[in-house]
């Protein structure tokens, strides 16, 4: 199956990311476990993108199915991006050792869980381009990436969360409501898709230049 290296490599970052944990654990508890589960969470769009972009290239012309995933998708994917938002958590004592470790600890969960976002990202957008139209896959994709931001400001201010779908389904209208009036919330949104899209860019770009010095040196053999 198309991207199973991939997943295999974000394993093993996963795993590093739990390690710098466990390190922090040893020398210092209690500790927060949020963290880990909010790397779970940035797995949830990640898979779904995964099946979701291997489903069209086998089946071809799926879009229910498509419209679903990508609904799912769409609900967790504001969790990879939402790890960002955990290094306002630092706590800032140049003469302490674990503040130095807390920080590359933050950085690396949020890094891996942006990979995660990131790849989920792609992997969907190519899903959309084999179902939709060119110009539809890119309207969804531009549309993806303040909706994530906006998700990211609903966790991280209002303390919702993706479950909340199936716990307090009749808060979401309000809260919703709240958000989109406020100026914070327009311009938190703004910028972490910003961000997304810089980042996706580059994802992009390596990947296309790797696919064509490939070819290019394949036609070259």
């Amino acid at each position: 199956m198309e991207g199973l290296f991939s997943l295999l490599l974000l394993v093993l970052l996963s795993f590093v990311a739990v390690l710098f944990h466990l390190i922090r654990i040893f020398f210092n508890a209690p500790v927060d476990f949020s963290m880990d589960w909010n790397l779970f969470l940035s797995w949830i769009p990640l898979i779904t993108a995964f099946f979701a972009n291997n489903l069209t290239k086998r089946f071809g012309y799926i879009p229910f199915t498509l419209i679903l995933l990508s609904l799912i998708w769409l609900a967790f994917f504001p969790n990879a991006p939402y790890m960002v938002t955990d290094l306002a958590h630092l706590t800032v004592n140049y003469e302490r050792d674990l503040t130095w470790h807390d920080t590359i600890m933050l950085f690396f969960y949020a890094e891996v869980s942006l990979f995660n976002g990131l790849v989920s990202l792609y992997w969907i957008h190519q899903a959309w381009r084999q179902v939709f139209s060119r110009s539809v896959s890119t309207y969804l994709f531009l549309a993806s990436l303040p909706l994530a931001g906006f998700g990211v400001y609903l966790g991280r201010v209002k303390r919702m969360n993706s479950w909340d779908i199936l716990n307090a389904p009749e808060q979401i209208p309000m809260q919703l409501w709240n958000s989109i009036t406020d100026r914070t919330a327009l311009v938190f949104s703004l910028e972490i898709g910003i961000l997304l899209g810089i980042l996706y860019l580059v994802l992009w770009a390596i990947i296309r230049f790797r696919v064509r010095y490939t070819k290019g040196s394949s036609r070259q053999n």
